[in-house]
């Protein structure tokens, strides 16, 4: 991802006074842009792709789950990333986590 792509999220940031922006582009990575400060960018590992259906729930619902349980936006991202990954290697839209991707309730 070249800086143009953050450039054009920032973009989005001032135009609509938002806090935060979460770009993914599939087996391309993902960029996590706050208003202010650093932006975060994250390459999934290769992966053999069975089912994207879900992908983007579940990296979303991860995330927001993440920030809820108080972890920083850096550890949100690569934990959605991870889960988002793992839904790609399984059917169906909703699989079953492994307990190493859970966060403790």
């Amino acid at each position: 991802m070249d800086g143009t792509i953050e450039q054009q999220v920032r973009s989005l940031l001032h135009r609509y006074d938002l806090k935060l922006v979460i770009a993914t582009f599939g087996s391309e990575g993902s960029m996590v842009v706050p208003a202010t400060g650093s932006a975060h960018q994250l390459q999934p590992e290769s992966m053999n792709i069975v089912d994207t259906v879900g992908a983007g729930d579940a990296f979303t619902s991860a995330f927001c789950l993440n920030l809820l349980a108080g972890k920083d936006r850096e550890a949100a991202h690569t934990h959605a990333v991870q889960v988002a990954s793992y839904v790609c290697t399984q059917p169906g839209a909703t699989p079953r986590l492994p307990e190493t991707l859970r966060l403790p309730l």
